[in-house]
């Protein structure tokens, strides 16, 4: 089912020498390929094993009945180099034991496969890969690039494979918060507003403010709501009147192209009683008298960028005291302040309750789809056309039901 090679064969590719058994390093090598050669065999079960096995014994009998030998051909030796990635492996499974996010035991699978990656990036960089360029090409004139890695191999790929199988995933994504909850944060952060005793204080929660409702009612991750555009709100506010206002975000997102700003339409407050208009504007207020018009609204006194981990550390900060004070709001599955810092974060856990509040509210897959940029060119169907974003103004009329129907439920 897999190419195999002994312990001592791939110890003797790797240091050009028959191991020490009185080394410890030698020690720790060897059980590192017994460990990579074991989670290669279990790539797949004993029947799939067994299965294989005994079609290849009665193919060999059929051959034997009309004297051939049979098809199977072994084609000699297998090269003398690490021809299979032997010592990325080797690598990757190492990385598994340090202590991880999730255990003091071992780093999860979804973090040490990155190794592979980061080593393939490296060889399709160096010199001798783009010497010359093998390439297939299909009929639509789209290329794949043939290349050399060694842990493209298909003992690479079932070691992987069985490595998966051994370990599992371990998969802890941001937890949703209720609306309930998600209102009562809002709320504290006004009133940290109403008593920031320092420019820098009254900034920090106001940005933060700002940055929650926008990435929680227009449904972005945290990476997105950082991209909130001064410039872009300041030129676009007033556009939708009464009945609307543009959140500017700058540069792409989700796989967009365009120009400098992505325009999003958004209720100015929500059937909830999210102040969204008022909460931008008075953002849009302290940061022109502090001499900001410009540059990244998710920003701190200097106009300097505020990073996810301040924005983070403001909610953190909000939720653990509600979780002494209004225990209740919070799920069972929160049981103490190191999950609720685990599980809730500002990265996803606002894209999450939107998503979760959407559904909930029953709004259509459509209206999700289009705020969420899930839908391709070819499902858009005229609705939400990836096209460039100097058109996309003059599509607004387009999307803005849409729009609006989700954000009014948020």
């Amino acid at each position: 089912m897999v190419p195999f090679e002994c312990d001592s064969c791939i110890f003797r590719k790797l240091q050009d020498r028959s191991p020490d058994v009185t080394d410890p390093a030698d020690e720790l090598l060897l059980a590192c390929i017994r460990r990579i050669n074991l989670d290669t065999f279990w790539s797949r079960s004993k029947h799939t094993v067994r299965g294989n096995r005994e079609k290849i014994s009665l193919s060999l009998q059929f051959s034997k009945a009309v004297g051939l030998l049979g098809p199977y051909v072994v084609d000699g030796p297998l090269p003398d180099f690490d021809h299979c990635g032997y010592e990325v492996a080797i690598d990757t499974v190492l990385y598994s034991r340090r202590p991880g996010a999730h255990s003091n035991e071992y780093t999860q699978f979804d973090t040490v496969r990155k190794l592979r990656t980061a080593f393939s990036n490296h060889c399709r960089s160096t010199a001798q890969a783009n010497r010359s360029s093998w390439a297939i090409g299909d009929t639509r004139g789209k290329y794949q690039r043939l290349g050399t890695d060694p842990c493209g191999s298909f003992w690479f790929y079932r070691f992987m494979e069985g490595m998966k199988r051994r370990m599992g995933q371990d998969w802890r994504p941001n937890k949703a918060i209720s609306k309930t909850l998600l209102l009562r944060v809002l709320k504290e952060a006004e009133e940290r507003i109403e008593g920031a005793t320092s420019p820098a204080e009254l900034n920090r929660w106001i940005v933060f403010l700002s940055y929650a409702t926008v990435c929680y009612v227009v449904s972005l991750r945290g990476c997105e709501g950082l991209l909130l555009d001064l410039s872009g709100l300041n030129r676009k506010w007033g556009v939708g009147g009464d009945e609307y206002v543009v959140i500017a975000l700058l540069g792409k997102i989700k796989g967009e192209t365009g120009d400098r700003t992505h325009l999003l339409p958004c209720v100015g407050k929500t059937s909830s009683g999210i102040q969204v208009r008022q909460t931008l504007k008075r953002l849009l207020d302290f940061k022109r008298s502090v001499g900001q018009v410009r540059g990244p609204a998710i920003s701190d006194l200097r106009g300097k960028i505020y990073d996810s981990r301040a924005l983070n550390d403001a909610l953190l900060e909000i939720l653990e005291d509600l979780f002494d004070s209004a225990r209740d709001l919070f799920p069972a599955s929160i049981e103490n302040k190191e999950i609720l810092r685990k599980r809730v974060q500002a990265y996803r856990t606002f894209r999450r309750t939107s998503d979760s509040i959407a559904i909930e509210e029953k709004v259509a897959q459509a209206d999700i789809d289009v705020v969420n940029r899930w839908q391709t060119v070819e499902k858009a169907a005229g609705s939400r056309p990836n096209r460039p974003m100097r058109q996309h103004y003059a599509e607004l009329e387009l999307l803005l039901k849409p729009f609006l129907r989700y954000t009014w439920v948020m």
